[in-house]
């Protein structure tokens, strides 16, 4: 497995203070599947902080297939805006080119999404997601859950 995209990923999520505050509202059963060029990782807050690993995640509340130039751009956003890390996400999301495509697969039930505190994490983009996100044609979080479902 190359790592380079897996040890990208774990030390923005471990260090970076955009994603230390992105992730708080996340309970410690949130968990993410991510499919890498090098393989199968997993996200999760099991121990109350986001751990990044290599291998399947089991029961995932979601996949992202993450192609490396996004894992890149991801990993090395300078902002300490968590506003801004969400309008890089959303816009990875929606990339049309393939090369930085970040595709989501929804696992779970929109109940357990909520209950794992995905929204929380919505909520704390504040103002700069909400108007990206009604720029791009999503009114509310669930409409942004639905389309991600393909809705």
């Amino acid at each position: 497995m190359t790592s380079d995209g897996l040890e990208a990923l774990r030390r923005f999520f471990e260090t970076a203070p955009v994603a230390r505050r992105a992730t708080r509202p996340l309970s410690r059963s949130a968990r993410v599947a991510l499919l890498l060029e090098g393989g199968p990782a997993r996200f999760d807050m099991e121990a109350g902080v986001p751990r990044v690993g290599a291998g399947p995640c089991e029961d995932p509340d979601f996949t992202l297939e993450m192609p490396p130039e996004a894992v890149r751009r991801i990993a090395t956003l300078a902002s300490d805006d968590v506003g801004e890390f969400g309008v890089a996400f959303f816009g990875l999301v929606l990339a049309k080119d393939p090369a930085l495509r970040v595709r989501v697969r929804i696992e779970a039930s929109t109940s357990r999404l909520l209950a794992n505190g995905y929204l929380g994490v919505l909520a704390m983009g504040g103002l700069r997601v909400s108007w990206w996100l009604l720029k791009n044609g999503i009114r509310h979080p669930r409409a942004a859950i639905e389309r991600l479902r393909g809705r």
